[in-house]
């Protein structure tokens, strides 16, 4: 777990790091009533929630959610908004409460931040145990053919502050130098790593876990084209 987090926890959700996660859950709703109209999808696993917006988003919409992550800051916020949903300080790849789901969610591009393609494995092992026959598995993951290295910026969410992300990339490895800035004074600065994986190697990974790729976009439903790739696996029935 990147300690950046230690940090980053009680501004994550200022900076709008976490409206993506919003964006995406509503789009996801629209996929199940198109795609699924006579399935159900009302019993959500998120992992590596961060500060639960999601698990907040998918509760107001009346499904029943469960937040898993390593950040124990993170969590804390998690709960702080959310009290009457159960967040969980857990590893992805060895959560098992005994429950079955309809459908996993890991956004924020969060899957691209487990850099051992190994753990990746691991995770996707679990989550065919913990997923009923037919559930999603629901993710995005960053396009870094399209996001460039170079300086990117988080508005000010109070005026004087300024949370600069400075990335790099070596091979399919990319580093972001997180900079926090208060009247243009840093503050704290933190590493983060991502690595970049294929479509076509995540594919690999589901199948021989028993999934099929059930939709790959950046335009999901027709939506504007985003710098991410959301996918949704289908475990097999």
């Amino acid at each position: 777990m990147d300690d950046v987090y230690v940090e980053l926890a009680q501004m994550y959700d200022k900076f709008g790091i976490s409206d993506f996660s919003v964006s995406f859950g509503d789009s996801m709703l629209k996929y199940f009533d198109c795609m699924y109209p006579n399935e159900t999808f009302k019993k959500n696993l998120d992992i590596c929630c961060g500060t639960g917006t999601l698990c907040g988003f998918f509760k107001d919409d009346g499904i029943q959610t469960k937040g898993v992550d390593l950040s124990a800051e993170m969590l804390d916020v998690a709960r702080s908004k959310y009290c009457d949903v159960e967040f969980i300080k857990c590893n992805a790849s060895e959560f098992n409460d005994g429950e079955v789901y309809d459908f996993i969610t890991c956004t924020d591009d969060a899957l691209n931040h487990i850099t051992d393609i190994e753990d990746v494995k691991r995770i996707v092992k679990n989550a065919n145990v913990l997923l009923r026959d037919g559930g999603l598995f629901i993710f995005d993951i960053n396009n870094f053919d399209i996001l460039t290295p170079g300086e990117y910026n988080k508005d000010s969410f109070n005026g004087y502050s300024k949370l600069s992300l400075v990335q790099s990339r070596d091979s399919d490895l990319i580093k972001t130098d997180v900079k926090y800035y208060e009247h243009d004074k840093l503050i704290w600065q933190k590493s983060l790593f991502e690595r970049d994986y294929s479509i076509s190697k995540l594919t690999q990974i589901f199948n021989r876990e028993g999934f099929v790729l059930d939709s790959c976009s950046q335009h999901f439903l027709d939506e504007k084209r985003s710098e991410k790739w959301k996918l949704i696996f289908k475990k097999v029935e």
